[in-house]
């Protein structure tokens, strides 16, 4: 088919497709690809739906590896889209014709990629989300308002609440953002209006942030699951072994089960179990390496320019929790 009608973003993540079979060493471009391209393309209506939902990259590879195995081979030239990839792009057309939509955007390949059902793309979204309709709905509700709505909540905003939702968003990291996040994003905006209100009113910006720490957001409507399970979790150093501890009941209930099944013993990364250990060591790695940086004297930014107030507020909040 021709793209004509694609944005820019669109274009973009038909052509990370590409690359993401390529890394996968899988010789076709399915639906698993546009799936892992949405979420490597910055800053479209898709991956932002997708962030909300609490889903990011690393856990679309690790569940596309679960479902896809990679291949064995290094692949070089042009890689073919598979059926259903083909299918799920002519959907994204039908997708914008039916809400009236001139051009072709990611929400439309979003919408494709859940309702297309044959793919190995929607597999993967009905597995980690019980139900493509819940993805459909989400791309739904955010195109009910203007466009801005999904790529940034205001048309015009000053720079103090494009920085704070920026902060509020690293804050969040994977997961959605909670009004916790927003909060303290704003008490560390220390030029901000906000912030200078809540200084005003004698409001210990170090106390706010405390607090936050303190209480648990489980009984409140910024409650996930994912974050719950998140905060049981710890890394511990013990001689030359890094322990990982996962200590939420639903884990801890699967790895009893796998216990049993596995006769009582460690279950290791050797034989074919090395393949599903690769994309949690890969998860683990990229974790210790941030929370490395966020420990590390400030280095700036890649290119030797100063980091961005958003990168020095992360760190900033890392930094303190971690020595903590």
């Amino acid at each position: 088919m021709t793209f004509e009608r694609f944005t820019v973003k669109a274009r973009k993540v038909v052509v990370t497709a590409q690359e993401e079979a390529r890394l996968l060493k899988h010789d076709h471009i399915g639906t698993e690809h546009l799936l892992l391209a949405l979420l490597e393309v910055p800053d479209h209506t898709a991956a932002n739906v997708l962030h909300r939902l609490g889903y990011d990259k690393e856990a679309a590879r690790a569940d596309v590896v679960a479902v896809v195995e990679p291949g064995t081979q290094a692949l070089n030239g042009h890689i073919p889209f598979a059926p259903s990839a083909k299918r799920a792009l002519d959907l994204a057309l039908r997708e914008a014709q039916r809400l009236r939509h001139t051009d072709i955007g990611t929400e439309h390949i979003l919408l494709a990629l859940a309702g297309e059902g044959a793919g190995a793309g929607a597999e993967v979204l009905a597995k980690r989300f019980g139900s493509v309709d819940r993805v459909r709905a989400a791309v739904l509700s955010a195109l009910e308002g203007p466009q801005e709505a999904v790529t940034g909540p205001w048309s015009a905003a000053t720079p103090a609440v494009e920085d704070a939702v920026s902060t509020a968003g690293a804050l969040a990291g994977a997961a959605p953002v909670g009004s916790h996040h927003l909060l303290e994003a704003m008490v560390r905006a220390e030029d901000s209006m906000a912030a200078r209100v809540l200084r005003e009113l004698g409001v210990d910006p170090d106390a706010v942030i405390a607090k936050i720490d303190e209480l648990d957001p489980e009984t409140t409507t910024d409650a996930g699951p994912e974050e719950a399970a998140a905060r049981k979790m710890e890394i511990r150093l013990v001689e030359d072994e890094v322990r990982l501890i996962l200590r939420d009941p639903a884990t801890v209930s699967t790895v009893k089960k796998i216990a049993e099944l596995a006769g009582g013993g460690p279950v290791r990364g050797v034989g074919p179990v090395a393949g599903m250990f690769v994309p949690v060591w890969r998860s683990a790695d990229e974790l210790l390496r941030r929370l490395r940086s966020a420990l590390e004297p400030e280095p700036g930014g890649a290119d030797g320019s100063p980091a961005s107030d958003t990168d020095r507020a992360v760190r900033a909040a890392l930094g303190s929790r971690l020595r903590r």
